[in-house]
C-alpha cells in the first residue's frame, strides 16, 4: 500500500472503512465481522461556564500549563529545561510581537488567498467531509458559541494545508525560535521534507473538540493561536512524556484504545485516573509545546479559533518512537505515517556527509571559524551520528535475513527505491523486508493487469510472524532494495565516527563484511523467525495443511504448532503467548533446536515476570527496551486492532478482536469487558485489552438472513480502486452501556444527538 506525502488524519483513514467486530473461527482465533452501521453518537462536551481557574480546583492531580513571554531572556533555555523533562510549555505574547502579520493572520485573508477546499467534521455525527473553504467560514460565523440541543451540525475545520504565505512567515520572520521550527534546526523530520508535511491549520468554534490523543511517532508539536473571534480560546488536557504508557493502560480500563482517538475524556475520567494533568487556557498568541507522547485532547470555547500546528521529530523522538511507539501501532494498527526507519537511515546519511564536510574545515586554511567551534560541532555531530548508528543497527537486526539475496527486490538499488509501501494489516511503512501475494490483489481488483513487486498485499514480518496474512495465505518474502546498499552506508557513518570520536564506537564492528554480526543477542531477528513461519508452511504448499493438537486441547494447523520433544506435547502460538509469555518469533526461531526451546520455555515465564518491570520502566523512560520481553509485553496487552485493508488480510492469533471503524464516535456497541481469555497469570496490574464484549443480551448470528453487499471505490496495496463483493448475514444490534460524556459528571449540561443504528451484518470467513 502506498504511503501519502502527507499526514494522513485518522479521521480519513476512518472514513474508508465500515465497523468490524469479532467472531471466533474453529481456531479460536477472531474472524472479522462487519457492522455496517453508524453508532449512537457521543453526547457533546460544552464548555459553558468553563475557567481554567475551576478546572484547576476540580482534582489534586490537575494543575496549570507553565507559561513563559516571547520575549524572556532565559527563553531557549526554559524551551530546553522543558522539552528535556517532558513536560508541557506555553509561549505567549507572540501577538505583540512587531513583526505579528495581524493582516495576514485573519479569516477573510485566509478566505481570499488560501485554498478554495476546506476539510470538516460535524462533530456530532464524526463525519468527514469536503466544502469550499468559504463556505466553512460562513457556517462557523453563523454557528452559536455553544452548542444545543435541538442542532444537527457543527464543524470543526481540520488538517488543512497551511497557505505559503504563513509558512514563510513562521520560516523567515524570526519570531519564533529557529529550534521550533518546522524543518528547523532541530527537526529531524528534515530529512523526509519530500515525503512528510506536517503544518497544519484548523477553524473552530466553541464546543469542537480534537479527542483525547498522542502526536504521530513520539513527534513534539507546536500550536499557535494566529486568530480568534468573539473571545475565542481552547482548553487543553494534557500529559507529561512520561505519563502514555499509565493513561493508555487507563484507558484500557475504561473499555477503550487511546490510540484509536475515539474517545472525548470527561474531567471526572482524568480526576478519576490519578494521572498528572496539565491544563491550559490558550489563547491568541500562545503557542502550546506539546511533548512527544503527551497525551493531550483539545476542546475549542466562545467564537473562533484559528490556529496553525506543525510535528518536530527530535533524535529522541525517533528513539521513542522506534522502541515504543512503533510495537504499539503495530499491535492496534495505527498508520506510521512519518517512516520512522526511513528517517534514522536517511538522517544517519545526511549527518555522515556533515561529519565529512565539518571535517574538511578543521583542514582547510581558509576557513573563517574558529578550531574550537568546529571542534564542538564535530563531537555534537559524531554523537548524534552515534545514536543514528545504534538506531539502525537495531532495525537491520529485525530486517535482515541470510537468503536476502535470493529474494524479489522492489528495486534494484537504493538510489531508485521509492519509499512508497506500507503493511496492509497494521499500516507500518516498510523500509526493507516485508512479505507479499501478488495473485490476491490481482483477485480482489477483478482484473489480470500486470502488478509490479511491490504494488501486491504486503505484510510486514512482524504482522506476518503473528499470524497475519493475506486472504489466501501464500505469501513470498521481499527485499526494497539490496541489502548490501544499507551496510554499506552505515559502515560508512562507522568510519566517519572513527576518525572523530574513536572511543564511542569501540565495541562496533563494519557489517558489510561480517554478516554473521547483523543480528547480535540484543536482537531477536523478526525477519528470519518470519521465514521459518514462511518455511514451516511451504511444507505443505498445494496441499491442505494438517492438524496437530495444541496442550490447551484445540486444534490448530500444523505449522504453528511448536512441539517440545522433551517435554512430550505441544502449544499453539496463541497458547505459547499465555503459558510461557513468549512471542512466536522466539518459538520459531528455536522450533528447530529441541534442547534449546526446552530450556527456553521451562524459565520464560519466571523471565518475564522478573523482567516485567524493567519492561515498564523503559517505556516511561524511553529507553531501550529487551525486545525479546518487549514483543510479548505488547501482544498481550494490545490485543483490540484496526485492520488497514481488512478485505485483503486476515488477522493473526494474537488479534482477540477486531474492531473496524468509520464514524466510530462514541462508544462501539460491541465493547470490551474482562475475559478469562485474557492472561490471567501475568502480574496482577497485567490487564492489556480485552477481547470481549459487554452487552445486555446474546450474541447472534441469524444465517435466514443471507445478503450480498457491494461496495466500489476500495483503496488496496497498490493505491487503485477496486470492486469487490462480500457475503454478509444480518445479526441484530448490540446494546451497549455509555458513560456520561460530560467533563464534569452526570449532572453537567451536556449536549447530543442519538442517531440509530440500523441491523448491522456479519462477515463471516469460510
Amino acid at each position: 500500500m502506498p504511503n501519502s506525502t502527507a499526514p494522513v488524519s485518522h479521521s480519513e483513514l476512518r472514513s474508508a472503512y465500515t465497523t468490524h467486530s469479532p467472531t471466533s473461527d474453529s481456531n479460536g482465533r477472531h474472524s472479522i465481522v462487519n457492522d455496517g452501521a453508524r453508532y449512537q453518537t457521543k453526547p457533546l462536551i460544552s464548555t459553558k461556564g468553563w475557567t481554567l481557574a475551576q478546572l484547576i480546583k476540580k482534582s489534586s492531580n490537575f494543575c496549570p500549563v507553565d507559561r513563559v513571554r516571547f520575549d524572556d531572556p532565559m527563553l531557549i533555555q526554559t524551551i530546553r529545561m522543558y522539552e528535556d523533562s517532558g513536560a508541557p510549555l506555553i509561549i505567549e505574547g507572540f501577538h505583540e510581537h512587531d513583526s505579528w502579520p495581524t493582516d495576514l493572520f485573519t479569516l477573510d485573508w485566509l478566505s481570499e488567498h488560501g485554498k478554495p477546499g476546506a476539510f470538516a467534521r460535524n462533530v456530532h455525527t464524526w463525519a468527514d467531509f469536503d466544502l469550499p473553504l468559504s463556505e466553512l467560514i460562513h457556517k462557523l460565523r453563523a454557528t452559536p458559541v455553544y452548542a444545543n440541543e435541538n442542532e444537527t451540525e457543527r464543524l470543526y475545520g481540520k488538517d488543512a494545508e497551511c497557505p505559503h504565505e504563513w509558512a514563510t512567515w513562521l520560516s523567515t520572520s524570526s519570531v519564533l525560535p529557529s529550534d521550533l521550527l518546522p524543518h528547523g534546526t532541530n527537526d529531524y523530520l528534515k530529512y523526509l521534507s519530500s515525503d512528510v508535511q506536517t503544518l497544519m491549520c484548523y477553524l473552530g468554534v466553541g464546543d469542537t473538540f480534537t479527542p483525547f490523543h498522542k502526536d504521530l511517532c513520539a513527534s513534539s508539536g507546536q500550536n499557535l493561536m494566529c486568530y480568534t473571534e468573539n473571545g475565542g480560546s481552547s482548553f487543553w488536557f494534557m500529559t507529561e512524556s512520561s505519563a502514555a504508557p499509565a493513561m493508555a493502560a487507563f484507558f484500557q480500563k475504561m473499555n477503550e484504545e487511546l490510540d484509536f482517538e475515539t474517545h472525548v475524556i470527561t474531567t471526572k475520567e482524568l480526576e478519576q485516573s490519578r494521572i498528572k494533568i496539565y491544563i491550559a487556557e490558550q489563547t491568541l498568541g500562545d503557542l502550546v509545546l506539546v511533548p512527544p507522547r503527551s497525551c493531550h485532547q483539545v476542546i475549542n470555547n466562545g467564537g473562533i479559533t484559528m490556529k496553525t500546528s506543525w510535528s518536530r521529530m527530535t533524535l529522541k523522538g525517533l528513539s521513542n518512537a522506534l522502541y515504543h511507539e512503533l510495537p504499539v501501532y503495530h499491535r492496534v494498527c495505527r498508520p506510521e505515517t512519518y517512516k520512522v526507519k526511513l528517517n534514522i537511515y536517511r538522517a544517519l546519511h545526511r549527518q555522515t556527509q556533515m561529519l565529512r564536510e565539518l571535517q574538511q574545515q578543521t583542514s582547510s586554511p581558509h576557513s573563517n571559524r574558529s578550531s574550537l567551534d568546529v571542534k564542538s560541532d564535530l563531537e555534537r555531530v559524531a554523537d548524534d551520528l552515534h545514536h543514528l548508528l545504534e538506531l539502525l543497527d537495531d532495525v537491520l537486526g529485525e530486517e535482515y535475513s541470510p537468503k536476502h539475496q535470493d529474494m524479489l527486490h522492489v528495486s534494484q538499488s537504493d538510489t531508485c527505491h521509492q519509499n512508497d509501501i506500507c503493511c496492509d494489516f497494521c499500516g507500518a511503512d516498510i523500509f526493507q523486508s516485508f512479505f507479499e501475494c501478488i495473485s490476491c490483489a490481482l483477485h480482489l481488483s477483478g482484473t489480470d493487469d500486470e502488478m509490479k513487486i511491490g504494488d501486491g498485499i504486503v505484510i510486514c514480518p512482524l504482522c506476518y510472524v503473528e499470524g497475519r496474512g493475506c486472504n489466501c495465505g501464500i505469501m513470498s518474502p521481499t527485499q526494497c532494495r539490496p541489502f548490501g546498499d544499507l551496510l554499506r552506508a552505515r559502515d560508512e557513518a562507522l568510519h566517519a565516527i572513527r576518525e572523530v570520536c574513536p572511543d564511542i564506537v569501540r565495541d562496533h564492528e563494519c557489517l558489510l563484511g561480517n554478516l554473521n554480526s547483523v543480528i547480535s543477542a540484543r536482537h531477536v531477528g523478526v525477519f528470519i523467525a518470519a521465514c521459518v513461519l514462511y518455511e514451516r508452511r511451504r511444507i505443505f504448499s498445494g496441499i491442505e495443511e494438517p492438524l496437530r493438537m495444541c496442550l490447551s486441547k484445540h486444534e490448530d494447523s500444523h505449522s504453528v504448532i511448536i512441539y517440545c520433544s522433551l517435554c512430550h506435547v505441544g502449544r499453539c502460538t496463541t497458547h505459547i503467548l499465555e503459558g510461557y509469555h513468549t512471542h512466536a518469533a522466539l518459538a520459531f526461531l528455536m522450533s528447530n533446536d529441541v534442547k534449546v526451546w526446552h530450556s527456553y520455555h521451562k524459565e520464560s515465564k519466571a523471565a518475564f515476570r522478573e523482567g516485567y518491570a524493567r519492561v515498564q520502566r523503559d517505556e516511561e523512560t524511553g529507553a531501550r527496551p529487551d525486545f525479546h520481553l518487549k514483543l510479548a509485553y505488547v501482544a498481550s496487552k494490545f490485543r483490540t486492532c484496526k485492520s488497514i485493508n481488512p478485505n485483503a488480510t486476515i488477522p493473526g492469533w494474537y488479534d482477540k478482536c477486531i474492531e473496524l471503524t468509520s464514524a466510530s464516535v462514541a462508544s462501539s456497541p460491541f465493547r470490551r469487558s474482562a475475559s478469562s481469555s485474557e492472561l490471567a497469570s501475568l502480574p496482577s496490574d497485567f490487564q492489556g485489552s480485552s477481547m470481549s464484549y459487554h452487552a445486555a443480551g446474546t450474541f447472534g448470528v441469524h444465517e435466514s438472513f443471507p445478503t450480498t453487499w457491494k461496495r466500489s471505490s476500495v483503496p488496496l496495496a497498490n493505491g487503485k480502486k477496486r470492486r469487490f463483493v462480500m457475503d454478509f448475514v444480518s445479526v441484530p444490534p448490540l446494546p451497549c452501556n455509555r458513560p456520561s460524556s460530560s467533563m464534569f459528571d452526570d449532572t453537567t449540561t451536556h449536549i447530543g444527538s442519538l442517531v440509530s443504528a440500523p441491523h448491522s451484518c456479519s462477515r463471516i470467513r469460510y
